[in-house]
């Protein structure tokens, strides 16, 4: 696992020496396929114009319990609505369908309301699960770096939980922008929310959980298509829910 984790940091430090500028607002996804951080969404869809835009892509996880597959699937719509589609394959298989809807857009603060319909275990419990939020994204800075910080507020619709109530921060800010050419953002998210109920990595229910990671900015490798990356760590002070992930996303956005 740690041959992969290096052999795939080498590979995001070689794009980002090599690649064409980043396109601004091409989006990356959250574990869920939303557009996000790490684990919390951001008020922002991924960018669209009068064509909707489409990103399939792929998320692997190392956690202690095994490895999880997440491939998902991507629309934006106008610059204001997004869907997706993920599938969380481990030893059962969840599905994770995301709505989100930007209802505010002023100079550089958003506001949204999103949704994620979740069916646990397809093939046997067929359980059902939604968490619904409002999220607010907007510029700041970090130690004089520019950064996107987002609050969630929110509630989960499941029975099984101690605390429905949910709540998340993140930051989103250059890493080493001078040396990678502003193409690599260093990613903080923390809260008691995870990607699902039922997450094969940082699992929330018990204290929150604290996520970081560095994320390849999206770059154009042909006319409309985005390439973009993503390493994680994920629940770093809970043994039991930490986990690494890696994730490639493959992005069409036409320009008109």
């Amino acid at each position: 696992m740690r041959r992969s984790i290096l052999l795939f940091l080498l590979f995001l430090l070689f794009l980002a020496l090599v690649s064409p500028i980043a396109a601004e607002g091409a989006g990356n996804t959250t574990l869920s396929g939303v557009n996000g951080y790490l684990v919390i969404p951001s008020a922002e869809p991924v960018s669209s114009g009068k064509s909707p835009s489409i990103t399939t892509g792929y998320s692997g996880i190392f956690s202690v319990t095994g490895f999880a597959h997440i491939p998902f699937v991507q629309m934006g719509f106008s610059d204001r609505y997004e869907v997706a589609l993920a599938a969380d394959i481990a030893d059962a298989t969840d599905l994770l369908l995301n709505a989100k809807w930007r209802f505010s857009h002023k100079g550089e603060t958003s506001l949204a309301v999103g949704v994620v319909g979740q069916l646990i275990d397809v093939k046997t419990e067929r359980g059902l699960a939604a968490q619904l939020y409002l999220a607010s994204t907007f510029s700041s800075s970090i130690m004089d770096f520019p950064s996107k910080t987002t609050v969630l507020l929110g509630y989960t619709f499941h029975e099984n939980l101690d605390s429905n109530i949910d709540f998340g921060l993140a930051f989103q800010t250059p890493f080493f922008p001078e040396a990678l050419k502003g193409k690599v953002d260093f990613l903080l998210d923390f809260g008691n929310v995870s990607y699902s109920i039922s997450p094969s990595g940082g699992n929330a229910e018990n204290r929150g959980l604290v996520n970081i990671g560095l994320r390849l900015l999206p770059l154009q490798v042909l006319d409309s298509v985005y390439l973009s990356a993503d390493i994680r760590a994920l629940d770093l002070f809970d043994h039991q829910g930490r986990a690494v992930s890696i994730a490639l996303s493959l992005g069409f956005r036409p320009n008109a």
